[in-house]
């Protein structure tokens, strides 16, 4: 059976893996900076930075979380609820 949104929503509650909230926060900025969540999580991941390197650590651990792997699309669905809530909690850029 393929998880809910909830079951989703407590593996990114608890990742486990450092670095998710600078993740967050770049897929947030991009956002705020006016791209939608898709091209907003292309550019992060593309850059290849330490975020995007936290992304494959968090899917890899991930993996193994899951008795049958979500839906990519709610997968990330869940990404871009965090990353907007980070933003919405963490204000103002310059």
């Amino acid at each position: 059976m393929t998880p809910s949104k909830d079951e989703i929503r407590a593996v990114y509650d608890e990742p486990q893996v450092n670095g998710m909230d600078d993740l967050y926060e770049a897929i947030g900025r991009a956002i705020n900076d006016g791209a939608d969540f898709d091209r907003a999580y292309q550019l992060v991941v593309a850059a290849g930075g330490p975020e995007a390197k936290t992304w494959i650590r968090f899917c890899v651990q991930c993996s193994t979380r899951f008795d049958e792997p979500p839906e990519e699309s709610e997968f990330l669905a869940v990404l871009e609820e965090f990353s907007r809530q980070t933003m919405s909690t963490t204000r103002s850029y310059p």
